[in-house]
């Protein structure tokens, strides 16, 4: 079933943009050009990072894995670590924020060389009706709109909680308007199954512009 995103906050006072006007960037870094890792965190605003990070032992990240799951558990350690890029990818755990309350952003930037193929977004679930219409005022509010219960497990207490997960997936896409490259653009309320253990709370949201490859 097809609705409108807004219909989930409130009627929004605006049209969305047309096919061609949809963009394929967060934070003036888009899917399809190609950045320095320098560049990339330039344009997010971080100054001071880390490149190719020490981590942590095999037993270290096997015991936290144990006690939190694998991807709460590399959260964490991405937490630890801090701002940081690596040979395909860019890290920014904290320090970028979005909309009129500085609501605090994870920004994953994964490039292949030096071509910008997939940028994730992820935020405390709190801010999901915060975010929702920055998205429509972006990117337009044209998503195919899909709700379902979502079991959430606490790894370590082994606890669950069914919540609704709205999961937006953008019907017309984006584009790059420098380089014409398409992508792909949803966002989800809730990301994984099992409950988060960092700054950003249990629950958490995510949004993801990805690079529609034209090599096929």
């Amino acid at each position: 079933m097809k609705h409108l995103a807004a219909l989930l906050v409130g009627a929004l006072p605006f049209t969305s943009p047309s096919h061609a006007e949809t963009p394929c960037d967060f934070k003036g870094i888009s899917v399809g050009n190609k950045m320095s890792p320098a560049e990339i965190m330039t344009t997010l605003g971080v100054t001071k990072y880390k490149t190719n990070p020490a981590r942590p032992s095999f037993e270290e990240t096997l015991a936290l894995a144990q006690k939190y799951s694998t991807i709460p558990a590399a959260e964490l350690q991405d937490w630890n670590i801090g701002p940081y890029c690596e040979e395909t990818s860019c890290r920014v755990p904290f320090g970028v924020a979005v909309g009129n309350n500085n609501t605090p952003v994870n920004v994953f930037v994964s490039f292949h060389e030096g071509l910008i193929t997939e940028i994730d977004v992820s935020f405390s679930e709190t801010y999901w009706n915060e975010v929702l219409p920055i998205l429509d005022q972006k990117y337009g509010a044209d998503w195919n709109v899909e709700r379902d219960n979502m079991p959430v497990t606490n790894f370590e207490t082994k606890k669950t909680t069914v919540r609704e997960r709205i999961s937006l997936n953008h019907i017309t896409n984006g584009t790059n308007r420098s380089t014409k490259d398409r992508c792909q653009i949803w966002a989800t309320n809730l990301d994984i199954v099992f409950e988060h253990h960092d700054a950003y709370g249990p629950y958490h949201s995510e949004f993801v512009i990805k690079l529609i490859s034209k090599n096929f």
